[in-house]
């Protein structure tokens, strides 16, 4: 507009030049009607004096207004259907102090069509550590169109800074996910932060090689995690009773050598009582009664000659670098043979009133005055309930995995495993996975990679029992941080696929993922997951209400096509209602003496009338409405954002598939076919 006022005001200068150069004002004496005028009227000579100077620069504003008119009417091109304009750049450069996501385009937030000047959607950090959800059908670009891409995001975003970049965890149940993280862990320049555990991999991991863990609460773990994957009974007695057992049983192997206990040490003792006993008269055997002499050794020798000297073990370790060993002469004649230095010595057993000797008297008490007088039926059906979760591990492959024999002598406790082609390192050997902690600390991004069609049962219980414990180690950093303010504390990204097949609430029980996931803010914990519906969330987690209470954690939800009616509802009652106006018509005839023709045999009248009214009213109905969820396309979203600070409201988002360029339109890549149809 200003442009057009200026070229209006320039015609009308030169207009207005023009006349003074070319049609000059009368001189007085040459225009006898002008001198009449001037003596008669004076003011209506001046005001035509006038008008002849101002009406060329009246006339060139009048025609160019009217021109211009014209020209937007009828004369402008209209850019054809369907172009918009440029796209902006990409809003995140991979370096901003706090990591954050692009979820995708954003055109006219209700009305599925494309606007002259798009936007992006960027979830921030603190909106992040709020969580977020994912709900689409199979085929409607979960994996391709946020899984992926946001993954890519996150892990790069500082990937060059050991001390920043973000550690994780990716659970997933078809297999190839984890393959697609490794490789965009390629790409970052972050291929060694990948660790990959399942069956056929190079990592062991014990799920209760958790020493700061009470027995107590991982004997309960078990058996929240039993009813969680079979159901739980209304009567309380059974689940009391298996943790009461499975406690005391890892009590009993923590007070006798190491302390260290398997899945599958706690299932062999519960079915067979005669393991139990030998379990026990070990230990009294190891507290109480005059221990067999041992042989220590350097920590360093040990790992130097872990080929030779690991036969003889188990090595248990005494502090200072030391390690140990009960004493045989094939024991000393190898390091004799070796030329190691070594001490032997007998290990003073624990005074009467010591700690492992009240923790054994526990054990002991347990089984006189409460195992031993249940009904044998009784204890049947205890010991079959906690076997039927625990003999899975009793299988060779999954033992070698998840059920390890203790860490070789000399590996520091809890610190790094053995890398490839350093002392102590055989590829024959599985390698010990370190403490969730310590992957978290150190930008590890751990893998679970056990497809749910080999065994449903064991991917599902062992990676319930892996997210359960990383998001405890991850909960423990809260009292470190306060101790060390000054210090950048990484994120950590819990990614989860399929997630009903993880989904855990503990309801009126203190475990569960809804208790977890209120409490990872201030953990810097980065929770996605992802699910095909919110039925399928809510029969995983038998019913009820415990649904929504998980659901809640995740302050972001993001919709993609659902395929059942229920969850179509439920989001677009998330999504909440506006107030729109809605137009009603109304049609009233009317005629005088009314009769019926006697030709046609019509109702008819002499006069008649046609009256025809529209009125507006206000009315709330639903932003999105179930339908609108059903009919999305791939790659298409509605999005419930949070940003940290408030709710945004609900938009419609177009994603950005990983396959296509960031810098190609949604609408864009339709039209090229790159996409299904819109």
């Amino acid at each position: 507009m200003t442009l057009r006022f200026l070229a209006l005001l320039c015609a009308a200068a030169v207009a207005v030049a023009a006349r003074w150069r070319w049609l000059p004002w009368p001189e007085p004496g040459a225009s006898p009607a002008l001198d009449l005028l001037a003596l008669r009227d004076p003011a209506l000579y001046w005001a035509a004096w006038g008008w002849q100077w101002a009406y060329p620069a009246a006339a060139v504003a009048v025609c160019g207004s009217f021109a211009a008119v014209a020209w937007d009417v009828w004369g402008r091109r209209r850019p054809p259907a369907g172009v918009r304009g440029e796209l902006p750049g990409w809003p995140l450069i991979g370096n901003e102090p706090e990591p954050a996501i692009v979820v995708g385009e954003q055109h006219h937030p209700v009305e599925p069509r494309e606007v002259e000047r798009p936007t992006w959607l960027t979830l921030p950090a603190q909106g992040l550590f709020t969580g977020v959800a994912l709900f689409g059908a199979t085929g409607s670009g979960k994996t391709s169109a946020c899984m992926r891409p946001w993954c890519q995001q996150l892990f790069g975003w500082q990937a060059a800074n050991a001390e920043r970049r973000a550690a994780g965890l990716i659970l997933e149940v078809k297999g190839d996910f984890c393959h697609q993280v490794r490789e965009l862990l390629g790409q970052c320049g972050r291929g060694a932060d990948y660790l990959e555990l399942g069956i056929g991999g190079r990592w062991q991991w014990n799920p209760l090689d958790a020493p700061e863990v009470d027995s107590y609460s991982l004997a309960y773990q078990i058996a929240s995690l039993m009813n969680q994957l079979f159901g739980k009974g209304k009567e309380p007695f059974w689940q009391q009773a298996s943790t009461n057992l499975l406690r005391n049983l890892i009590e009993l192997h923590r007070v006798q050598g190491r302390g260290w206990v398997t899945l599958r040490d706690l299932y062999r003792c519960a079915i067979d009582a005669g393991e139990l006993a030998r379990k026990l008269e070990a230990a009294r055997a190891e507290l109480r009664d005059d221990p067999v002499p041992r042989v220590s050794v350097s920590g360093a020798d040990a790992v130097r000659h872990a080929g030779r000297l690991e036969p003889h073990g188990p090595w248990l370790p005494e502090g200072e670098g030391f390690v140990s060993a009960v004493s045989t002469r094939a024991l000393e004649e190898a390091l004799d043979g070796l030329g190691l230095e070594h001490v032997r010595w007998r290990r003073e057993p624990p005074a009467p009133g010591s700690l492992a000797n009240g923790r054994l008297e526990a054990v002991e008490r347990w089984l006189r005055h409460d195992w031993y007088n249940l009904d044998p039926k009784l204890q049947t059906s205890v010991v079959e309930g906690v076997s039927s979760f625990l003999g899975v591990f009793d299988a060779p492959e999954v033992a070698r995995v998840f059920c390890p024999e203790a860490p070789p002598a000399g590996r520091p406790e809890g610190g790094a495993p053995r890398e490839e082609g350093s002392a102590g390192w055989r590829p024959a050997l599985l390698q010990p996975l370190p403490r969730l902690r310590e992957l978290i600390e150190s930008g590890k991004v751990l893998a679970f990679n056990m497809p749910v069609g080999t065994s449903p049962a064991l991917s599902r219980a062992t990676g319930v029992m892996l997210k359960s414990a990383w998001l405890q180690a991850s909960l423990a950093r809260p009292a470190a941080m306060a101790a060390e303010p000054q210090r950048y504390w990484r994120p950590a990204v819990f990614v989860c696929d399929e997630y009903q097949q993880f989904a855990t609430v503990g309801e009126d029980d203190p475990a569960g993922d809804e208790k977890s996931f209120a409490l990872t803010r201030q953990s810097r914990v980065i929770p996605i997951v992802a699910t095909q519906s919110i039925a399928s969330l809510r029969s995983a987690t038998r019913g009820g209400d415990a649904w929504r209470t998980l659901l809640q954690c995740f302050r972001t939800r993001v919709f993609l096509s659902l395929s059942d009616d229920s969850s179509a509802g439920l989001a677009s009652q998330m999504c909440g209602t506006v107030e729109r106006l809605k137009a009603s018509y109304n049609f009233s005839e009317s005629a005088a003496r009314a009769g019926v023709s006697l030709l046609s045999g019509r109702a008819g009248g002499a006069r008649s009338s046609v009256g025809a009214g529209r009125s507006y009213q206000s009315r709330r109905e639903a932003m999105f409405h179930p339908a609108d969820f059903a009919e999305l396309a791939t790659c298409q979203a509605i999005v419930l954002p949070f940003d940290g600070h408030r709710a945004l409201s609900p938009r419609r988002v177009y994603l950005k598939p990983w396959f296509l360029d960031r810098d190609l339109p949604y609408f864009e890549a339709v039209r090229l076919g790159r996409l299904g149809a819109a």
